[in-house]
C-alpha cells in the first residue's frame, strides 16, 4: 500500500471521528428539542423569534454534516460547514465565558442544568478543531476542492 493508500485511510478514520462526534452531539438535542431550545435561550445571541427555529434546525444539521462526513458526501462541503459550525460554537462559549454566563454548553446535551460553560468545554473543543483543520491538508493531497481549476 503506497502512500496514497495510507493517506486515503487515514482520511477515512478522521471522517469517522469527526462525524461521530457531530452525530452523537446532535441526537440528544434532537430528541430533546424543547429543551435545548432553552438551552440556546440561556445563550441570548439570538433575537427571541429565532431561538426555537434555531433549537429545530442546527441539531440536524449536525447529524446530517457527521453522516455525510462518515460517508464521505461532498467531502469538502461536510469538513467545511464541520469547521465552521466549531468555530462558530467556541465563539458562543467564549462569549458566554466573557460575559460571565452561568449557563450549560448543550454541547452534547439538551439538558439547560447539565455541563456548564467552562474554559475546559472551550478547550475541549479545540482538540477537536484542531483535526478538523488539519483534515483539509489530508483531502488536499487526495482530492483538489471542487473550486479548484488547474491553469
Amino acid at each position: 500500500m503506497g502512500s496514497d493508500g495510507w493517506m486515503e485511510w487515514s482520511w477515512r478514520l478522521l471522517r469517522l471521528g469527526l462525524g461521530t462526534v457531530f452525530i452523537y452531539a446532535g441526537i440528544d438535542k434532537i430528541r430533546h428539542p424543547d429543551m435545548f431550545s432553552q438551552v440556546v435561550y440561556n445563550y441570548k445571541l439570538l433575537p427571541d423569534i429565532a431561538v426555537n427555529l434555531f433549537a429545530l434546525v442546527l441539531p440536524w444539521v449536525e447529524a446530517v454534516v457527521g453522516l455525510f462526513l462518515i460517508l464521505g458526501l461532498y467531502e469538502w462541503v461536510s469538513l467545511t460547514l464541520f469547521n465552521g459550525l466549531l468555530i462558530i460554537f467556541m465563539g458562543a462559549l467564549g462569549l458566554s465565558l466573557i460575559r460571565g454566563l452561568d449557563i450549560s454548553c448543550g454541547c452534547f446535551s439538551s439538558d439547560p442544568t447539565g455541563e456548564k460553560v467552562s474554559w475546559f468545554t472551550l478547550f475541549r473543543d479545540s482538540l477537536v478543531l484542531i483535526p478538523g483543520l488539519s483534515a483539509y491538508f489530508l483531502l488536499l493531497r487526495l482530492r483538489r476542492p471542487p473550486f479548484y481549476k488547474r491553469s
